[in-house]
């Protein structure tokens, strides 16, 4: 990841307010340790035709992927440090996402102890439901309640 500037922060701030989106999901994995996953998610949309705005992004950021959707592009950014450092240097200058990207900047930095407690998983699940209704997310199926429901049916809470 690369070092950002102010200017660039101030600019991708104002992208990440209007075009983006901070987004932490709960989905199943039941490769993982507690059966599910918290996936911490920064994403800019465009229209196809102004894909060479994501591809400034991913340049300023120095990393992230580009991917179409049909006549959508979306730079997203998934990797758990690169979005806790890309977000620790940006919250300052977001207005209208700073309380969603505190909650995730929250959620890395409390989710090493979580491999060892799934109370503390539940409460980093819960902190992720709080993104979500900032988000104003629909449809969401798999929320703190679900997971700890199933933990406490397999006896692990």
């Amino acid at each position: 990841m690369n070092t950002i500037s102010r200017d660039d922060l101030i600019y991708l701030a104002g992208l990440i307010d209007g075009d983006g989106s901070l987004i932490a999901q709960i989905v199943e994995r039941r490769d993982y340790q507690f059966q599910f996953q918290i996936r911490l998610t920064v994403q800019i949309t465009q229209r196809k035709k102004r894909k060479h705005f994501l591809q400034e992004v991913q340049q300023i950021i120095g990393a992230g992927t580009i991917r179409d959707r049909g006549d959508i592009s979306d730079y997203v950014l998934t990797e758990a440090r690169l979005v806790y450092s890309f977000l620790k240097q940006l919250s300052p200058f977001l207005r209208m996402k700073q309380k969603q990207a505190n909650l995730i900047i929250r959620i890395l930095e409390q989710f090493p102890s979580s491999k060892k407690s799934a109370l503390v998983f539940v409460e980093l699940c819960r902190i992720s439901d709080q993104v979500a209704e900032l988000n104003d997310s629909k449809g969401r199926t798999i929320t703190a309640d679900v997971v700890e429901t199933y933990l406490q049916e397999l006896k692990r809470i």
